[in-house]
């Protein structure tokens, strides 16, 4: 009998080794974990100036990249994501615009056609947010997650549609380097193993003003013009897929 319950002792403290091993293996998997996402959402534009100017119309945005969490504790990481974003709106000037060239140098306004006032705007970024994540324990396969963080932008592209339809590229006029702010929220949905799909929703401000375009103070003093800050904000709807 008792060689019965030491085969047995033993079997039960080498099925609990196995075990712990496998729990030790699982949580290194997991000290990294990363994956490709789209989005999709709606910009607009802001600016402290606004007896020169107001949002007209917000655009649709999109966005893709990849994301990766590395884990710090049982519930906390840092996340980093790196990709591209669509930025933009519609803003209506009151006095319109000051002399804005395309990248060809071809004139959009000049200082005696004050009749263009609402421009369309679209400017692409690279994107590298880096925050703080913050996740529940799964909970009937779905982890549930908050974060907050910085979003440096670096500016690809930029372009401008005025009234008259056309498009004119403006990247020129436009300042390379934005930083922004990020909150949000959202789910993971654990397919299997480490494989999960990933739900969630983000607010974007940014900091800085996106141009050098000078706008006019008034129509009879068009020799003042001066550079008012405009800034985006954009709402967006995040898939994607974590290994």
């Amino acid at each position: 009998m008792k060689r019965v319950f030491t085969v047995f002792a033993i079997i039960l403290f080498s099925v609990s080794m196995l075990q712990a091993q496998d729990l030790i293996q699982q949580k290194k998997k997991e000290k990294v974990s990363g994956g490709l996402y789209l989005k999709g959402g709606v910009a607009w534009m802001m600016s402290d100036s606004k007896s020169f100017l107001s949002n007209n119309r917000a655009k649709l945005t999109y966005g893709f990249g990849a994301t990766m969490d590395i884990n710090f504790s049982q519930n906390f990481s840092f996340n980093i994501t790196a990709g591209l974003c669509n930025l933009g709106g519609t803003t209506e000037f009151k006095y319109g615009l000051n002399d804005v060239k395309d990248i060809d140098g071809k004139l959009i306004t000049t200082s005696n056609d004050l009749q263009t006032h609402s421009y369309k705007h679209s400017t692409t970024y690279i994107e590298v947010p880096i925050g703080i994540k913050g996740c529940t324990n799964e909970i009937a396969y779905f982890t549930y997650f908050l974060k907050l963080g910085i979003d440096p932008m670096v500016r690809i592209k930029s372009k401008i549609y005025p009234e008259t339809k056309e498009v004119f590229i403006i990247t020129k006029s436009t300042n390379l380097f934005n930083i922004g702010w990020h909150v949000g929220g959202g789910a993971e949905w654990t397919l299997a193993g480490n494989t999960k799909l990933l739900f969630e929703i983000d607010y974007l401000g940014t900091f800085f003003d996106f141009d050098r375009i000078k706008s006019w103070r008034g129509e009879n003093s068009p020799e003042e013009t001066f550079n008012p800050k405009i800034k985006f904000n954009d709402i967006s709807i995040k898939v994607g897929v974590i290994f």
